[in-house]
């Protein structure tokens, strides 16, 4: 069962949503958030009538990223099992099915960054901050930060933002690529919400394809073309491609098969 005190799992239509509901920790990824959030994550997976996710904290904070508090006076053996564990919350997010949207207001910290930009859409209030936080308390970047963060701004930002430290305002975030919608204060969660039911509706295989792609890119132009043999052809073949077609030229939506 999921901490409903650390977590809440909801369905709107065929939208889950997953929101920290920890605001008195900041929403810290301490074990057991981490865990809730896991279980919120597998829930949605498990669950035929949800084509996609959101991923939201609360109305000032996000999340401020790892649990200070736990971090001292850890064995050599300790240290290496806490960071193996938290790295099943990023791998979750980058494996799911489903895609996933963050909604982010105030602070997005450490962490707490990681977490957003592993997502594979980023919605950002205008009163959302995006701080990298690692550099002042003599951590690297971690949860695959060094691995998300420059495939969404590119080797060259990403390499200022963390040798340099950053705070960034919502504009700079969506700016730079880190966010990838700026709205009003307050209604991040609405939008993204609004983005995940257009997620929704669009045919699931053909969808996987295009975010695998853009998690692991290919090098060359005959690498996509190659990537293409192997996929398209199943796809002209599909019950899907039919679907679409007929809904084309009824000028309804298509029923997508989620089997």
């Amino acid at each position: 069962m999921i901490d409903s005190r650390l977590v809440t799992l909801d369905q709107v239509a065929d939208v889950a949503l997953i929101q920290m509901a920890q605001p008195a920790m900041r929403n810290a990824l301490t074990l057991p958030m981490r865990q809730a959030l896991e279980e919120a994550l597998d829930a949605a997976n498990a669950n035929p009538g949800i084509a996609a996710i959101v991923l939201a904290g609360g109305d000032k904070v996000f999340c401020a990223g790892g649990d200070l508090s736990t971090m001292e006076g850890m064995t050599p053996e300790q240290a290496q099992q806490r960071i193996r564990l938290a790295h099943s919350l990023p791998r979750r997010i980058h494996a799911s099915p489903k895609p996933v949207v963050a909604a982010v207001e105030g602070i997005c910290a450490g962490a707490g960054l990681s977490l957003a930009a592993i997502c594979d859409l980023v919605v950002s209030g205008t009163e959302a901050r995006f701080v990298t936080a690692f550099e002042r308390v003599g951590l690297m970047p971690d949860l695959g930060a060094l691995w998300s963060v420059p495939a969404r701004i590119g080797q060259q930002a990403a390499r200022r933002l963390f040798l340099l430290g950053a705070s960034l305002n919502a504009a700079e975030a969506q700016e730079l690529g880190l966010s990838d919608f700026l709205v009003p204060r307050g209604t991040a969660l609405d939008e993204a919400m609004t983005l995940a039911q257009r997620l929704a509706q669009v045919a699931p295989g053909p969808l996987r394809v295009v975010r695998d792609t853009f998690m692991d890119p290919p090098a060359t132009l005959e690498a996509a073309l190659a990537q293409e043999v192997r996929h398209q052809p199943g796809f002209y073949r599909s019950q899907d491609l039919s679907e679409g077609i007929t809904a084309f030229r009824e000028r309804r939506d298509p029923v997508w098969c989620r089997d």
